[in-house]
């Protein structure tokens, strides 16, 4: 009989044994969590790329060229390229015909637009090439000698794509305005 409470006495006190430790494991443990929430950041820049340099021209003269626009940003835009140059006798100094996909919208204003709706540039994309040669008008060369400076000026403009006409001129229109453009 000693040994039958010996053996019961024991269970019991495994059993209870095994519930205090338990009982000590359970009651120390917990957990906690933390969510950190961080919102997207928001990049929206271009860039203007062209692979080839002018070099020395006169009139009459041409070089390659190849501007394209390049979306670095984090989200969808409509572009557009803006050329300025010198101007001679009232007429720009320049001639170049225009890329596959490019419109004009007002004098020297294209936009990166094909029958007469704008192409959205998505992020990591890039245009058309705007144009693939400039020719300089065969003027005299009493008026290149008058010339300053025979730099073209090539300036793209992006705008989002939300809530903004898909009409190019209207999208010119409301990039000039957020812009402040004149």
């Amino acid at each position: 009989m000693k040994n039958k409470a010996l053996k019961v006495g024991s269970i019991i006190g495994a059993f209870l044994g095994g519930t205090i430790i338990a009982y000590a494991i359970t009651s120390y443990f917990t957990t906690g969590e933390l969510r950190l929430e961080p919102t997207p950041k928001h990049y929206f820049e271009i860039n203007i790329n062209d692979e080839n340099t002018p070099g020395e021209i006169g009139p009459g003269d041409s070089f390659s060229t190849s501007p394209v626009v390049h979306n670095d940003a984090t989200e969808e835009m409509y572009v557009f390229i803006k050329v300025e140059m010198p101007d001679v006798n009232g007429e720009p100094l320049y001639t170049f015909s225009i890329g596959e996909g490019w419109t004009l919208v007002e004098d020297g204003v294209y936009a990166y637009a094909d029958g007469g709706v704008m192409t959205t540039l998505t992020p990591g994309d890039s245009t058309t090439s705007f144009t693939t040669q400039m020719s300089m008008k065969a003027i005299s060369r009493a008026d290149f000698a008058a010339l300053e400076d025979i730099s073209v000026k090539i300036t793209g403009y992006a705008i989002g794509t939300e809530d903004v006409d898909m009409n190019p001129e209207q999208a010119w229109g409301q990039c000039k305005v957020i812009g402040n453009i004149e």
